[in-house]
């Protein structure tokens, strides 16, 4: 057993399917087979169920566990002797939300390239339970998020927070204030009140997100029972929903600074206004990192240019 063979297994069990996973690794479909065939001779074991569907088996299962093990050992290896050789060449693996990764990454990655050339940097996207599980495990070197829910587990550096803001579609504004709605907008770019808003409808995310959580907090802080039109995953469908006029929305201040998103484009201005919310409803973004993980120097600059950047910024 080696590590290609490994390496083979471990992107089949990923992609469950050869044609997929050969295609992945620039090999034939035989070539591939033959190899997981060759696995499975010198363990002993069958390593995937192929009826009724392609599935791993309880071998396969083990092997795998142990197989991301493997493979997160041998590249911390590689950082390490990297570093000690001061080669500054290898990968920085960085975990990021979909969405996270639209605002974030264009003002990281660029400056990060330029001082560290030899630095192939892998982006892995996923919900933060998942990157979490692929810190824990070593497959990704650092998480950009919010503060992860097991913190004892992970090293967390903050590098911006971000208050959240009430988007409101100007029909809305114009029909409570009429003729006084241009005094009242400049009047609620320090922080408005969502009281006064609290009869109309609201577009909000799925109530296991962060952001829902915390509107669920303000919503009940000031006893309101919001009028929810609809709830959704993709809060980039939340902003354009309001920018068709069909509710308020809350959203995160990063987001409303990205040149990538919905709010930079030249008609939000037009149709909706967002202003700031209560100044305690702040989320804290961070680079996070597994302390018994070997953190390169690549990381270490990584999260430092960070903080430089997005504090700058804040």
């Amino acid at each position: 057993m080696n590590f290609q063979n490994l390496q083979y297994f471990l992107i089949v069990a990923e992609e469950m399917n050869v044609t997929r996973a050969a295609k992945r690794l620039h090999i034939s479909e035989q070539a591939l087979s033959r190899q997981i065939g060759k696995l499975e001779k010198e363990l002993g074991a069958k390593l995937f169920e192929r009826y009724p569907r392609f599935a791993l088996s309880a071998a396969g299962k083990r092997l795998k566990a142990a197989a991301e093990q493997i493979g997160a050992i041998e590249r911390q290896l590689h950082l390490e002797l990297d570093d000690l050789n001061h080669n500054n060449t290898g990968e920085l693996r960085i975990g990021v939300s979909y969405t996270r990764g639209q605002v974030l990454l264009p003002r990281l990655l660029p400056p990060f390239h330029e001082k560290h050339p030899g630095i192939t940097v892998t982006i892995l996207e996923g919900s933060s339970s998942e990157l979490q599980e692929d810190l824990s495990k070593g497959l990704i070197d650092l998480l950009i998020g919010y503060v992860p829910r097991d913190l004892d587990a992970f090293e967390a550096a903050e590098v911006s927070r971000e208050r959240l803001f009430l988007v409101v579609p100007k029909k809305y504004m114009n029909a409570l204030f009429g003729r006084n709605a241009d005094k009242k907008r400049a009047e609620f770019a320090d922080g408005v009140d969502i009281r006064l808003f609290k009869d109309l409808p609201f577009i909000l995310l799925d109530r296991d997100d962060r952001v829902r959580r915390m509107a669920d907090r303000l919503f009940s802080r000031y006893d309101i029972t919001p009028r929810i039109l609809l709830e959704t995953r993709n809060i980039q469908t939340a902003f354009a929903l309001s920018m068709e006029g069909m509710g308020l929305t809350i959203y995160p201040e990063l987001f409303l600074s990205s040149q990538s998103l919905l709010p930079s484009s030249p008609e939000a201005r037009d149709v909706v206004d967002w202003f700031p919310l209560d100044a305690d409803l702040t989320q804290t973004i961070v680079v996070a990192y597994h302390p018994e993980k070997y953190l390169s120097n690549a990381a270490r600059d990584f999260i430092q240019e960070a903080q430089e950047i997005l504090q700058a910024k804040s």
